[in-house]
């Protein structure tokens, strides 16, 4: 709720949310279609693109709308089969009229242009010359995403010009709500009954009761979980806004982490870039090296300086079926997270050469436990960060992975070494050096040394399925009485 507030002219306002628009169509005053429907859509790779985002009237039913979706539309925006009452080839007159239904609830007597031309093209529009415009099957296909009007000499939507935004603003204010106690703060609110969906797969609740079972007391729905209509709003927009940033989340395994401080830092960008950085920008590569330099050496960066009891948050979601789960919650300040980088990084770090990566990120470290990223395990990467962020034992996965794939491609790389000896150092408390001590004495030390020049030996002179190691080093290593 107080991002939301922190937010604010970044967020929009109640009633609307950021949704992506793939396709518009151009109108005139009369509601004719004055040429063909425009791809407003970016293709990234197959199957992947980039939508145009813009502010759209919205409400919690339309994005939850399942079972009851053809009579829950939304208001001057939404998918084909309510623009144009047909998907595909299936004719949606339920779609259709409900779409005309909820326009003239929300506008009456409205005499905008905007709003009589639309108004003019849906009661004139035949639905069956709809497979005729051109991209029709992108369109209605699950990459259409929603149809928006555009009037003719506007270059905005026409659901952004403001006669419109105002009409919905007047006509969601006069929506009833049953009041009740808030559980976040104890106070008699206005409450909602039904919680936002999130864009995880086709639509996931972070918070939801879609059977009997889990309702208590002769609650029903959100009432099982009371929270006011304004809180609900700016926690869901707050975390909308944070699921679509680009620099303040990223991706791990199956689970997708946000985060955010108190206030707005420079610690909200570096801490992606520090979790997973970028192999390719190098140019954004160098301040976050810097700043770790920093890091190592025991000293908040100077940007820092001043946000060192900044309280920072950071909470990792993944898909669950139909609902959001929650993988880690984690609240610190700044300094503490610095704290705990540091640590991290001193664990994994060894000589490396230039080619190498400093500091890996966890995808780095995740993708040398299996052959290929399809294979990694999907809770690893929530329980390797949960370790990072807390500081407790690496996961033994982790390490299980890595000789697993030591053991079957024969490769000890930079990355490995530093995966075995950061868990051998943190959860086992051995002390292993960062490169070859040339100095030291001790028999054990000396003996596994003289044991690895005699199989480089061997690997160099002839090929072998199995080398000295595997066949005795286990008979090596046991203890002499």
């Amino acid at each position: 709720v107080s991002l939301y507030d922190r937010l604010r002219g970044k967020v929009p306002p109640y009633g609307f949310s950021v949704e992506d628009i793939g396709f518009v169509i151009t109108i005139d005053k009369a509601g004719n279609l004055v040429e063909q429907p425009e791809d407003l859509r970016t293709k990234i790779k197959a199957n992947t693109y980039d939508f145009r985002e813009s502010m759209a009237p919205f409400s919690n039913q339309v994005d939850v709308r399942s079972g009851n979706a053809a009579t829950t539309p939304n208001f001057m925006v939404d998918k084909a089969d309510y623009i144009f009452g047909m998907s595909g080839n299936l004719k949606k007159d339920v779609y259709h009229d409900s779409f005309k239904k909820r326009i003239d609830e929300v506008c009456g007597e409205s005499r905008d242009e905007g709003v009589v031309a639309v108004k003019s093209f849906l009661s004139n529009w035949n639905p069956e010359t709809s497979a005729d415009l051109r991209d029709w099957k992108e369109i209605c296909g699950i990459h259409g995403k929603w149809v928006a009007f555009r009037l003719q000499g506007d270059s905005r939507f026409l659901h952004e010009r403001p006669e419109v935004t105002k009409l919905w603003s007047d006509f969601i204010a006069k929506e009833e709500f049953s009041l009740g106690v808030s559980f976040l703060d104890g106070e008699i609110h206005n409450l909602q009954p039904q919680y936002a969906q999130f864009k995880f797969g086709s639509g996931a609740s972070l918070v939801s009761f879609n059977e009997v079972a889990y309702e208590s007391y002769g609650k029903k729905k959100g009432e099982n979980a009371p929270i006011s209509v304004e809180a609900e709003f700016k926690s869901s927009t707050a975390l909308k806004y944070l699921l679509r940033s680009r620099t303040q989340r990223i991706r791990i395994g199956d689970a997708t982490t946000v985060f955010w401080a108190e206030r707005a830092s420079p610690i909200e960008t570096f801490f992606g870039q520090v979790m997973n950085p970028s192999i390719e920008d190098q140019a954004a590569a160098i301040p976050v090296q810097k700043f770790l330099e920093a890091v190592r050496q025991g000293s908040l960066p100077h940007e820092l300086e001043a946000d060192k009891n900044l309280k920072f948050y950071i909470l990792g979601l993944s898909l669950n079926k139909a609902r959001l789960a929650l993988r880690f919650w984690h609240v610190c300040s700044v300094s503490e997270l610095m704290g705990r980088l540091r640590d991290h990084f001193s664990n994994l770090e060894m000589d490396h050469s230039d080619k190498d990566i400093p500091f890996p990120g966890v995808w780095h470290l995740l993708k040398e436990t299996a052959r290929e990223t399809k294979d990694i395990s999907p809770v690893l990467g929530g329980a390797l960060t949960r370790s990072i962020l807390t500081g407790a034992h690496y996961p033994q996965s982790l390490y299980q992975g890595v000789v697993g794939r030591i053991r079957a491609d024969g490769r000890v790389n930079y990355l490995r070494a530093s995966i075995l000896k950061a868990v051998l150092q943190r959860n086992y408390k051995k002390e292993v050096p960062m490169s070859l001590d040339t100095e030291r004495k001790d028999v054990s030390y000396l003996l596994g040394r003289l044991f690895a020049v005699l199989e480089k030996a061997q690997t160099d002179a002839i090929k072998v399925k199995a080398t000295i190691k595997d066949r005795f080093f286990s008979a090596a290593s046991a203890p002499v009485n």
